[in-house]
């Protein structure tokens, strides 16, 4: 009968037990140096070894990584060790084994690649120059039981990627390092904000009332007080109350819920950076938003001025400067647009010029039939909703939405945004029907929202009442009332400047990732069916 490899695996591991070895010892083992450290150790003035040449100072280092390839070769057996920093090769000769410590040289035959073990030796060059680790000793500190990614192919199936990262990671050194730089850029951020004197906080994942954007809420029930509980879909509400109470500069980093379709930057579960500053603006807020993205691009680049996504040359540089315009807006920063002026550009359409709503969708109706007679077959048509009828700020913001997001690939905010779809920002100062908001686009996808904070408790409330009515209507989306947050506004909060960016869409800029689920650890995944 053929065994399968999991099952010759397995029975190595009752061979290893029947040896008196333990294929998952409890023990500690005392790490004195990883791969990387000895190559830099190798490399040092005065220590470096020529072929066929050992350590003559016969300095003892002990690692600990996975065999990632194994080669016999007579009386001397080659092994490809890794560990997070690098890989190193193990050089295993009988005659170096020390007898009565590890394994022996018999025993080696029962390691396979996946295995992880821990080695003691000394440093060495082989007769071809490759820089190893003469062993004296080897140990086994856990055994693989179904076989390993291939060590030079890895995991090729993205499906397979996703649903066992685990695998992913063990076989591709380009989404570990993904990874590694993910958590980078989240650890700078992090720094950058305490250094500016944020504080981080925490708010509910399950909340009563759901709000802070427009989205629509994961619903779960609590038994013991018999009620329906939201999982979060933005932790705004509850960060703008801190700033209530006193709190000046908060911000908090981690997961919210939205019940969404899932794409190539859509995730039901993601994270999310939200900061709110009080005495601060829009403007305040554009600012730290570049310095916030810069600062990540550092710590994945150690460059900021322009990084290749997808084949795209995207420029970090802050270029532009809207001092004239905006005299808030000091130096140079990225571009600035209003949501008008976008759409004027894009689609010839001015939205300052129309007199009512019928010739404002008469028009936009008009262009989007030219966009789709030059749509390929088979592609969507673009068309108005009910909802993007009701009002000349539905009807820009949907035709930004349909015709310009996707235009903008160098780091653009678009400003100015309608109040309809901004119940939670400042009415704009000098604008009436618009809101004091941003959102940032880089490569036709939004990264940044933004708004001079609304803290006006009734203003708010007509809001609130103004989205109870798109609520009924159907818009799943439309922003519950939320008397206890008015309460807080009641209080009073300062003028205050709010920042929300999704991370893991960073994440996908700075390592030039296509989809959202190949930088989120275990994305969402539809069942596998039988």
């Amino acid at each position: 009968m053929i065994l399968s490899e999991a099952e010759v695996r397995r029975q190595k591991v009752e061979r290893l037990r029947e040896q008196g070895i333990e294929p998952y010892p409890a023990f500690h083992y005392k790490r004195t140096h990883t791969a990387k450290q000895v190559k830099e150790l190798f490399s040092q003035p005065g220590k470096e070894l020529g072929k066929g040449e050992a350590d003559k100072s016969g300095m003892s280092l002990k690692l600990c990584g996975r065999i990632t390839s194994k080669r016999d070769s007579g009386n001397i057996i080659f092994i490809d060790s890794r560990d997070i920093t690098g890989s190193i090769q193990l050089k295993i000769e009988p005659q170096f084994l020390q007898a009565g410590k590890g394994l022996t040289f018999e025993q080696i035959e029962l390691l396979d690649t996946g295995d992880w073990v821990g080695v003691e030796g000394i440093g060495c060059r082989t007769l071809r120059g490759e820089l190893s680790i003469q062993v004296r000793e080897l140990v086994v500190l856990s055994k693989a039981t179904i076989p390993f990614p291939d060590s030079y192919y890895g995991v090729s199936d993205p499906e397979q990627c996703r649903r066992h990262r685990e695998m992913d990671l063990a076989g591709n050194q380009k989404s570990l390092k993904r990874f590694i730089v993910r958590s980078r850029i989240i650890q700078s951020i992090r720094f950058y904000l305490h250094e500016a004197g944020f504080y981080e906080i925490e708010t509910p994942m399950l909340q009563a009332i759901y709000g802070g954007a427009a989205a629509k809420p994961f619903i779960t029930h609590h038994n013991a007080l018999d009620m329906d509980l939201y999982l979060r879909i933005a932790p705004e509400l509850y960060l703008k109350r801190a700033i209530c109470g006193g709190f000046e500069r908060v911000f908090e980093l981690g997961r919210v819920f939205r019940n969404e379709g899932i794409d190539s930057t859509h995730n039901p579960e993601f994270t999310s950076l939200e900061v709110y500053q009080a005495f601060a603006d829009q403007f305040n807020m554009i600012e730290l938003a570049e310095n916030i993205i810069c600062y990540a691009a550092v710590a994945a680049h150690s460059d900021v001025k322009e990084i290749n996504y997808q084949g795209k040359t995207i420029s970090l540089e802050r270029q532009f400067d809207h001092s004239d315009k905006y005299p808030d807006l000091v130096g140079k920063h990225w571009q600035v647009k209003t949501m008008v002026e976008a759409v004027r550009d894009v689609t010839g359409l001015n939205f300052e010029c129309f007199l009512n709503i019928s010739e404002a969708i008469d028009a936009a109706e008009n262009y989007l039939e030219t966009v789709n007679a030059e749509i390929s077959e088979g592609q969507k048509k673009l068309t108005l909703s009910d909802l993007d009828k009701q009002s000349l700020g539905y009807l820009l913001y949907a035709m930004f939405d349909k015709c310009v997001e996707s235009t903008l690939i160098q780091p653009t905010f678009i400003i100015d945004f309608p109040i309809e779809v901004s119940p939670l920002a400042k009415q704009h100062r000098s604008k009436p029907g618009f809101a004091e908001r941003f959102e940032l686009f880089i490569n036709g996808t939004e990264f940044a929202n933004a708004f001079s904070e609304l803290n006006d408790p009734e203003d708010q409330r007509k809001r609130f009442e103004q989205q109870l009515t798109q609520l009924e209507a159907g818009d799943e989306e439309a922003h519950p009332l939320d008397e206890d947050y008015i309460q807080a506004l009641s209080l009073g909060m300062p003028n205050c400047g709010g920042l929300g960016i999704g991370i893991d869409r960073l994440v996908m800029l700075l390592t030039d990732t296509q989809s959202i689920r190949d930088v989120v650890m275990f994305p969402t995944m539809r069942p596998v069916k039988d």
